[in-house]
């Protein structure tokens, strides 16, 4: 017989024989066959409506039979009646719940095992207990709600000197309400939902003020000390007002503001340090909606980690460390900074620093001008040599032309037609000193063969291999370092070149080399021009010429040029005025300098300079003092050392007199120490981080005694202000903390005495005994 919907002690059916009557279940054979009959315990229920039966396997042979015609009553002690009231005198088990009338309510249960009760309404009579209680309520919050440190709701205003005094129901339906204002805590109320012109004795009201006292039920709201950027309103009863900051404790500068009417709403903003009247930039984390944009937003200034709690996927963001993914992301088309990422792989890496390299070629490209090496073709400076009378000569001794002035080291020059000097060196190592700008691109070439060199720069090397004929080499350097230029090895070089740029030129010698026979040969043409092409009038006292040359005229003769002025201008680095030397000297000392203005000449080579130079372009050149009452410099000034007896700004709001006062006008940052010493030896000293590594401000004796301090000090809930005084004719301290005060001083008995005094509680020590303690403070 087939079971139809079967439950775990009840089944049913309505099968009849020929004869109309129920089919009588069969026992079932076994408990592996248990689902072809009735098995021990089961009760199978005939619904047929002419002859219902009800059928009971009581054990393992006996099926007991109920049938329609059986008394009701009699049944009723062992079933419960659907068709009126009924009491169950046992416990019964809902496998899968019960319902309870037809709205849905009732007792579920849950796929987990877990049962979950609906109802509409809930009544207890004594007592209950929930493990976890979570109510939901639909409620309304006009404007904005603040989370913070306090709130209360005043009842009462009294107006004192200073301050308003503002209650609260200390007892709200049988609770006590606490007072959670301290004193430093900035209060606020604001209402700005009221209509103007129907509610009566009413209006939108604000106010932000400090708490200077607390009672049990009170707050006391300073008159003088609140929002200075608007005009506060005067406190009255019904004013709902919120804690909203604080002076001084840390632990009370955080809030949480809902807000539905603000600019950026619907907006979750926290804030944390609100420590004075503004909430700009003490936002920490926000969620809000940009109207401009018409997008949500979420800002949050410090570490976020988004992803999963095992670390498997995320997304995190650390200030020290910046953004870490871990898992799949995807570029989309448009995306840029291709070329700030790290870690690609190889192919693709080449593929982006070939692409880069390209680029940075074309937008940084300079051509290089100025070969920056002295004597670079090995054909010497063309000076002659200055012999003694105790100078002894061989056939290998140069009197003229050293071929390897300005470098330093072993080389065997020799004539070479493939150089362009028509000179090339087998070196073993050479090196010469640059005077070159730190940070600027510089690019060395040379033409070599042999076995292999190095060359240096500061603080770039390279190792190039050679080959067994003359190939030519460059390197892109930026200068860092020492200014020693290198090349070393086993090779033959020629053509040796640095310039300033990155695009490397033929060779050719440096402007610097020969530069005295240079400056004697412009100087002579400058000379026969005047003379040949130019002319003199006197006109009054008007004197019109091409150059005047002035020195030591004696007996019809100039026997020394020593100063001049040349009307000559082809460009801008053409000799105006000279002084201390001929022309030639003055053409000498432009040339130095034109090329790199950092040039420091020794002592040996002013002399063969002119002590002052004045060009055509305005540059100047001198050896020696200025002396002047004044001046105006529009650019910058380079100087190693010098002394200025005042110094101030041309608006007069900074000043430096010569006994060291200094004026400062306006808002100004020092970076270190600041040391201010008077006269008679006493000094103030204002550090940003002293040896304790905190900020301070301390001032000392003539002894070096200190006297007062003002610091930082670590506390439990962060850094706290800390104030020192010392008399040090008695040893005496005073120690300020905003949550103690210490008197120190020293007992004709040797004894440190020490009284301490905190909010409700002083201390009297001797030594480290204490001998005296007064607390008023609560148990």
């Amino acid at each position: 017989m087939a079971r139809n919907h079967p439950i775990k002690i009840l089944w049913y059916g309505s099968e009849t024989d020929a004869e109309g009557n129920p089919i009588i279940p069969e026992i079932s054979p076994s408990f592996e066959k248990r689902l072809e009959g009735l098995n021990e315990g089961e009760i199978y229920i005939h619904n047929d409506d002419k002859n219902p039966s009800i059928y009971i396997r009581t054990n393992k042979d006996r099926v007991v039979a109920i049938s329609g015609s059986a008394n009701i009553e009699e049944l009723s002690k062992y079933f419960l009646r659907k068709d009126k009231e009924d009491i169950a005198n046992e416990l019964i088990t809902f496998l899968k719940g019960l319902l309870i009338g037809k709205n849905g309510s009732g007792i579920t249960v849950l796929e987990n095992g877990m049962s979950q009760a609906v109802v509409d309404y809930l009544y207890v009579k004594v007592k209950a207990v929930f493990d976890e209680l979570e109510v939901k309520k639909k409620t309304y919050v006009g404007g904005e709600q603040v989370i913070s440190h306090a709130g209360m709701k005043c009842n009462r205003v009294d107006e004192l000197d200073d301050v308003y005094r503002c209650y609260f129901k200390e007892e709200e339906d049988g609770i006590e309400i606490e007072n959670q204002f301290t004193p430093g805590s900035l209060a606020i109320a604001q209402e700005c939902n009221i209509k103007t012109g129907i509610s009566h004795h009413v209006g939108n009201r604000y106010y932000w003020r400090l708490v200077t006292a607390v009672g049990e039920n009170y707050i006391d709201l300073s008159k003088t000390v609140c929002d200075p950027n608007v005009e506060n309103d005067v406190p009255v009863a019904g004013d709902d007002i919120v804690g909203l900051g604080h002076k001084t404790d840390i632990t009370r500068q955080a809030a949480i503001i809902l807000s539905s009417v603000n600019e950026v709403s619907p907006s979750i903003i926290m804030y944390q340090g609100i420590n004075d009247f503004t909430l700009t930039g003490k936002d920490v984390i926000s969620f809000d909606f940009d109207k401009s944009t018409g997008k949500a937003r979420m800002k949050v200034y410090g570490d976020t980690y988004i992803g999963d709690k095992d670390r498997t996927t995320y997304m995190e963001y650390t200030q020290d460390k910046g953004v870490d993914i871990k898992g799949m992301f995807h570029i989309e088309k448009g995306s840029t900074g291709w070329k700030n990422m790290e870690g690609l792989p190889d192919e693709i890496q080449a593929a982006a620093d070939l692409a880069q390299e390209a680029k940075d070629a074309i937008d940084n490209a300079a051509v290089g001008s100025v070969n920056l090496l002295r004597n670079s073709g090995f054909t010497g400076d063309y000076e002659t040599e200055d012999l003694s009378a105790a100078t002894e000569l061989s056939a290998d001794t140069e009197l003229f032309s050293k071929q390897l002035e300005y470098w330093t080291g072993v080389a065997t020059v020799s004539a070479d037609s493939d150089a362009g000097s028509g000179y090339s060196a087998a070196i073993g190592s050479l090196s010469q000193s640059v005077s070159l700008i730190k940070g600027e691109s510089y690019v060395i070439s040379y033409k070599a063969k042999g076995t292999s060199v190095s060359v240096s720069c500061g603080s770039f090397s390279v190792s190039q291999p050679l080959t067994s004929s003359y190939q030519r080499y460059t390197h892109k350097i930026t200068f860092n370092g020492s200014g020693i230029f290198l090349i070393s090895g086993t090779a033959t070089v020629c053509d040796l070149q640095l310039e300033r740029g990155t695009i490397a030129t033929d060779w050719k010698p440096s402007i610097l080399d020969n530069d005295k026979a240079t400056a004697g040969f412009q100087s002579i043409n400058y000379i026969a021009s005047a003379i040949k092409d130019g002319s003199v009038d006197i006109l009054g006292g008007l004197i019109l010429a091409n150059m005047i040359q002035l020195g030591n005229y004696k007996n019809g003769k100039l026997q020394k040029v020593t100063a001049g002025v040349s009307g000559i201008y082809n460009d801008d680095d053409d000799v105006a005025f000279w002084a201390g030397g001929k022309l030639e000297q003055a053409i000498l000392t432009v040339m130095r300098f034109r090329n790199d203005p950092n040039y420091q000449p020794t002592d040996a080579e002013w002399a063969n300079m002119a002590n002052f130079v004045a060009t055509h372009g305005g540059d100047v050149f001198l050896r020696g003092y200025i002396y002047a009452l004044g001046g105006k410099f529009r650019g910058e000034v380079n100087a190693e050392s010098g002394i200025f007896k005042n110094v101030k700004s041309p608006n007069g709001n900074f000043k430096i007199d010569e006994d060291g006062n200094i004026w400062i006008k306006g808002e100004g940052e020092f970076s270190g120490t600041v040391n201010v010493i008077s006269s008679n030896g006493y000094k103030i000293v204002i550090s940003p981080e002293d040896e304790y590594s905190v900020p301070s401000i301390r001032m000392y004796d003539y002894n070096g005694e200190e006297l007062f301090s003002i610091s930082l000090q670590y506390g439990l809930g962060g850094m706290i202000p800390s104030i020192s005084m010392f008399d040090p004719s008695s040893s005496d301290r005073l120690y300020f903390r905003p949550d103690s005060m210490v008197v120190e001083q020293k007992g004709s008995d040797g004894y440190i005495y020490q009284t301490q005094i905190m909010g409700g509680r002083i201390i009297m020590v001797k030594g480290s005994e204490i001998v005296w303690d007064q607390n008023m403070l609560p148990k």
